[in-house]
C-alpha cells in the first residue's frame, strides 16, 4: 500500500469516527484538511554570514553566562531551522566588543560585525530580565529590542521606522508561574536558564516561518 493510500484510509476512518460521534461531515473534513497555521517571519535574513551581538552595557541580564545562553540559543535555532551554516559564534562578537569598546564610547555595530567576518548583525539589547527571588510570586519575564544591521552599508535594514525604527523591534518573553514553580526545585538559576532559552528561541523566530497545529501547539519540526 502506498503512503497516499494509507493517508486516504486514515482520513476515511477518522471522518467515520467523527460521524459516529455526531460530527458534521463538512466540519470534519475542514478540520482535517485545513492548512496548519503559520506565524511568518518578521524579516527574511539576507543569505550572508550572520552574527548575533548581544549588547548589555547596562547589565540588565546577570550573570554574564545568561547573556551567552540567550545569544547561543538564538544562533542554534537559526542554524537548525533555516539550515544556515553561515552563523558566527556570538561569543566571538561579545569578546571583540569588549576589546574594541573604550571608556565612554562603544564600538560601532558594523565594526564588530566586520571584525568577526559577518555580512549582517542581529543586534539585541535587553530591556528587562526579571526572575522573582521566590518562585510563584510573579511570572519570570524578559523584554528585548532587536535590529538587523548590514555591515557593508553600515545601516539598519530592519525594522523600518513604522515598526520600531532605530530603537529596534520589541519582543516580550515570559514563563508561567507554574513553569517557574516546577523549575524552582532545581534552584533559581534553573528558572533564569529556562527564561534565557525561551528568550533566545523567540528572538530567532523573528526570522523564521513557524508552523503550529490547529490546537496552537508548535509542530515538532519547527
Amino acid at each position: 500500500m502506498t503512503r497516499r493510500s494509507v493517508s486516504v484510509v486514515a482520513l476515511g476512518a477518522t471522518i467515520g469516527a467523527m460521524l459516529a460521534g455526531g460530527c458534521n461531515i463538512a466540519s470534519a473534513v475542514d478540520a482535517l484538511t485545513r492548512p496548519d497555521p503559520v506565524v511568518e517571519a518578521q524579516y527574511d535574513l539576507a543569505p550572508t554570514s550572520t552574527v548575533i551581538l548581544f549588547d548589555d552595557s547596562m547589565s540588565v541580564v546577570t550573570p554574564v553566562r545568561i547573556r551567552r545562553d540567550i545569544a547561543e540559543e538564538a544562533t542554534v535555532v537559526l542554524m537548525e531551522s533555516l539550515d544556515r551554516q553561515d552563523m558566527i559564534s556570538p561569543l566571538d562578537a561579545m569578546r571583540l566588543a569588549r576589546k574594541l569598546d573604550e571608556p565612554g564610547k562603544q564600538a560601532a555595530i558594523h565594526e564588530i560585525g566586520a571584525g568577526v567576518g559577518a555580512g549582517q548583525v542581529i543586534y539585541v539589547t535587553p530591556v528587562r530580565f526579571s526572575v522573582p527571588h521566590i518562585a510563584g510570586t510573579a511570572d519570570p519575564t524578559a523584554a528585548f529590542r532587536i535590529k538587523v544591521i548590514d555591515v557593508e552599508t553600515r545601516s539598519r535594514v530592519w525594522p523600518d521606522e513604522d515598526a520600531g525604527g532605530s530603537t529596534g523591534w520589541p519582543i516580550q518573553v515570559a514563563l508561567t508561574r507554574d513553569e517557574a514553580m516546577a523549575l524552582s526545585n532545581e534552584g533559581r538559576g534553573a528558572v533564569s536558564r529556562a527564561l534565557a532559552v525561551k528568550s533566545g528561541d523567540e528572538i530567532a523566530r523573528l526570522f523564521i516561518d513557524t508552523k503550529y497545529s490547529q490546537h496552537g501547539n508548535r509542530l515538532l519540526v519547527q
